[in-house]
C-alpha cells in the first residue's frame, strides 16, 4: 500500500475511517479519530486527527506515513478523489468522532 495515496480513493468518511483503522492496526489501536471534511480550491479534503494508545505508536505511524503532529494529535490532510459539482462550494464539516 502506498499509504496516503491509497487513502485518497475513499469518497466518504465512513469508508475512510475503516481504512484508517486497518492501516493503523499494525502500529497499535486508535483511541481517537476525528475527520474534518472541507472544500479547498475545488478539491474535497479530509483533515484527519488521530491518537494512538501510546506515544511510541504515534511516532512509528508518523514516521511511516511522513506526517506530523498538531495540538498533540497526529494530523494529515488527504485530497480525496471525488468529483466536485457546481453545488460544492467552500465548506467544512466535522465527521462524527468516536472514541474506540
Amino acid at each position: 500500500m502506498s499509504t496516503l495515496a491509497e487513502l485518497r480513493q475513499y469518497s466518504d468518511v465512513s469508508s475512510l475511517k475503516t481504512a484508517l483503522h486497518q492501516l493503523c492496526s499494525e502500529f497499535g489501536r486508535i483511541t481517537r479519530l476525528d475527520i474534518l471534511t472541507a472544500m479547498h480550491e475545488g478539491t474535497k479534503q479530509a483533515i484527519c486527527f488521530l491518537r494512538m494508545e501510546r506515544p511510541e505508536q504515534e511516532q512509528t505511524l508518523m514516521k511511516s506515513l511522513g506526517v506530523g503532529r498538531f495540538g498533540g494529535e497526529v494530523v494529515f490532510v488527504l485530497n480525496l478523489n471525488v468529483p466536485v459539482t457546481a453545488e460544492d462550494g467552500p465548506s467544512s464539516q466535522w465527521a462524527d468522532s468516536d472514541i474506540y
